[in-house]
């Protein structure tokens, strides 16, 4: 996709921030499939794992308890991993 045509499309999207909720923006389909696209090329291009360093403090509201006890339980059972499952 040419960088104009895409900052122009994020330019589009990002004035509507300010507006009243449910402002709409015009996008033709061939501009969101061209978004979609480059999007995924972008996301498929970045690593799926992270390396973290020790210690790492985990927040939100939306983390379920459940998981954050099989987070905690993981690392205490496997300290030296360096890959946590998800």
């Amino acid at each position: 996709m040419d960088s104009g045509t895409l900052d122009d499309i994020i330019a589009r999207l990002l004035d509507v921030r300010s507006a009243k909720p449910g402002k709409q923006v015009q996008l033709s389909e061939a501009e969101i499939r061209q978004l979609c696209l480059t999007s995924k090329d972008l996301f498929l291009a970045q690593p799926n794992l992270l390396e973290l360093e020790a210690p790492i403090k985990i927040c939100g509201i939306y983390l379920p308890m459940m998981f954050l006890t099989s987070c905690v339980v993981f690392v205490i059972f496997f300290p030296s991993s360096l890959f946590f499952p998800v």
